[in-house]
């Protein structure tokens, strides 16, 4: 015994640790991004009620909402690489774009779509849109509903970093963004069962105008751009513009009837063509 130890009980053996064990596999899920991130969320409202967090406390919630942030970004990046599996503007657009390599080595192919945005972060707005723009050719209406709820978002994400690298105390950079008051004692994050519920608002939201938004683009490009780049028969036929509702359709939103114009197949085959007079 020395002075060396001191200060801390010591530590253990080195166990060298199996990563294996953190990990299981999965299936390839069919549902839509938008079902996806309602599958997730829907996992941690359910489990956080105000008895769970009163019980375990705002440790607990704090790391609830890293979750909710994570399924939005995962929303993101899932959306994303079904836009680039099927659009051509976006396929020309993002030829150039640099991707990681262990996207390539470790996913296997039918993935790939999805993991060449594993190196992107979408932590904050400007991250958002400047991808969007860069890989799809999208550029976030500065006036739609998809980019209100995003300038909400970055809130959240402000709070995110100060729960993930600084034990939940607000950083200096984080609260001149949130707009917090100047004072002398530090300043830790605290998340009740309201604030929690809000912040799952703020991000289901942000996902349903992404969602609303990028379908609504979609269904353009099938309408007018894809034919003006003289793209072959199937890739502007019927079949192909269910394929683009499909990906964005919300089958729990249609189950629960919260979807407000709903419709059959064929009703919203005939609308998008009188819309575009085709």
């Amino acid at each position: 015994m020395t002075w060396k130890n001191s200060v801390n009980m010591p530590h253990v053996a080195l166990i060298a640790q199996d990563p294996t064990l953190f990990v299981e596999e999965i299936s390839i899920s069919k549902k839509s991004p938008i079902d996806n991130f309602y599958e997730t969320t829907s996992e941690i409202n359910t489990k956080c009620t105000p008895g769970f967090i009163s019980s375990n406390g705002s440790s607990i919630t704090s790391l609830m909402l890293v979750g909710l942030i994570s399924a939005t970004e995962n929303y993101f990046r899932e959306i994303l690489g079904e836009i680039l599996s099927i659009c051509p503007i976006a396929q020309k657009k993002s030829v150039e774009q640099k991707i990681q390599l262990g996207s390539l080595l470790w996913g296997d192919k039918s993935v790939h779509n999805k993991t060449a945005f594993e190196f992107l972060a979408f932590s904050n707005s400007k991250n958002i849109t400047d991808t969007f723009n860069s890989f799809i050719e999208h550029v976030v209406s500065q006036h739609g509903a998809w980019k209100s709820w995003l300038n909400e978002f970055d809130k959240l994400c402000e709070l995110r970093h100060a729960i993930v690298h600084s034990d939940n105390l607000i950083a200096g950079k984080n609260a001149i963004k949130l707009n917090l008051q100047r004072i002398k004692k530090p300043q830790r994050i605290k998340i009740d069962y309201a604030n929690l519920q809000n912040a799952s608002l703020v991000c289901t939201s942000t996902v349903q105008a992404a969602n609303n938004e990028l379908f609504e683009m979609m269904v353009k490009r099938w309408a007018v751009s894809w034919r003006q780049l003289g793209c072959p028969p199937e890739q502007i036929s019927d079949k192909n513009l269910l394929a683009i509702r499909n990906l964005f359709l919300s089958k729990r939103d249609n189950r629960n009837r919260t979807i407000t114009a709903r419709q059959s197949a064929q009703d919203f085959i005939s609308h998008v063509k009188a819309d575009f007079s085709l």
